[in-house]
């Protein structure tokens, strides 16, 4: 999913690290998902923070992707929405949500996008970070910050 337009002012690079597994089905074992473990919560910090399993996902260029039943629980507030091109093309309108997303024990807040697929870490999230995966049954996911000499 590539985001069309986005508000810049929520974009903050991850300096975080995140850790989580490749999962697979038994019957089809090379379709595994780069899957890690993200705290979420409403930006109003009345919440505690929910752990949410995201799949990662190098090809959608926003920060976050939630269900509705997800996005209710927490009681997000919609800011609008955003045009977004979906993978196969399409075009589509999608609520965004102003979210804190719970990296290295602070919140940051990221643009969350509502989308009935498995929540998606996309690389705006990840923008600064090196993302490691060892694409195996069960290999480590591995996102973690780098320094300006790594950047490059």
């Amino acid at each position: 999913m590539r985001c069309i337009s986005s508000d810049s002012s929520l974009s903050l690079a991850m300096s975080a690290m995140l850790r989580g597994r490749v999962i697979s089905s038994d019957d089809l074992p090379i379709t595994g998902r780069p899957t890690v473990e993200v705290e979420v919560s409403n930006i109003t910090g009345a919440d505690v923070p929910l752990t949410v399993s995201a799949t990662v996902d190098t090809g959608f260029s926003g920060h976050l992707t939630l269900p509705t039943h997800i996005i209710q629980y927490l009681g997000l507030v919609s800011r609008g929405t955003q045009r977004a091109e979906l993978a196969d093309g399409t075009i589509t309108e999608l609520e965004v949500y102003p979210t804190f997303a719970w990296l290295d024990g602070h919140p940051r807040i990221v643009t969350t996008l509502e989308s009935e697929s498995t929540p998606l870490l996309g690389m705006a999230l990840m923008w600064g970070s090196r993302l490691t995966v060892d694409a195996r049954q069960g290999g480590e996911v591995l996102i973690e910050g780098m320094s300006d000499t790594d950047a490059g």
